[in-house]
């Protein structure tokens, strides 16, 4: 009878201990520690400071009324917010005492360095705004159909497809400009917008029906004379 070997004795598995992890490992961890509270310390410290240069730029621009004090605010902080809102108010202002080419220069500005601003929009909107006062709408046209189309989801979108339409129909394109009055009216219907536009696609539907030529009946046909 074959005899089985004798089983061994299972060995211990090796346990922790934290005394010899902290000897072999102290260095290593000091290191990262430090690291890990010199970068909180940084982002702390960078946001803190961040924080305070908003509330100075905010401060600034609050203070401003004129083209002069939002260039400073522009100068001063020129990548917050308060700077982008300078732009704006230096583009209408500028509009308003008739300098166009001065506020389509601080439109353009704004659209540039700031294409991620809460208010993107209405650099856009200003720039149609000068080119109908520049007496260019064809270029009008062009910029409030981007408006209604880039910015869909704006307050501003009714206005840009509003001002779309009438400036097509002034052009003489009823269809087009009754298709986009019916379009405010489908995608927004809440809009202060929404009434005059479907008052006036009615308007355009009833004109280019009465400029359909209607067909002109058909004339009798002639009886051969009887023999």
């Amino acid at each position: 009878m074959t005899s089985q070997p004798a089983a061994q004795p299972s060995q211990p598995l090796p346990t922790f201990d934290p005394e010899i992890f902290w000897a072999l490992h102290k260095q290593k961890i000091i290191a990262g520690a430090l690291v890990l509270v010199l970068v909180l310390l940084g982002g702390s410290i960078y946001f803190g400071l961040q924080a305070i240069k908003d509330q100075k730029a905010e401060a600034a621009y609050a203070a401003a009324d004129s083209v002069e004090g939002w260039q400073a605010v522009i100068h001063e902080f020129p990548d917050s917010i308060a700077a982008g809102n300078s732009y704006l108010r230096i583009g209408s202002k500028l509009r308003e005492d008739g300098k166009y080419l001065e506020s389509d220069t601080a439109y353009d500005s704004f659209v540039h360095h700031f294409p991620k601003h809460p208010l993107l929009v209405a650099g856009y909107m200003g720039l149609a705004a000068n080119a109908e006062f520049e007496n260019h709408p064809d270029k009008a046209v062009d910029l409030y159909k981007e408006v209604a189309t880039q910015f869909s989801t704006s307050y501003l979108a009714p206005m840009a497809l509003f001002q779309q339409a009438r400036l097509v129909e002034a052009k003489g394109g009823l269809k087009e400009a009754q298709q986009l009055f019916e379009s405010i009216v489908r995608r927004y219907p809440e809009s202060s917008f929404s009434g005059e536009a479907g008052r006036r696609a009615g308007r355009l539907a009833d004109k280019l029906s009465q400029e359909t030529p209607k067909p002109s009946p058909a004339a009798p046909t002639a009886k051969s004379p009887e023999p």
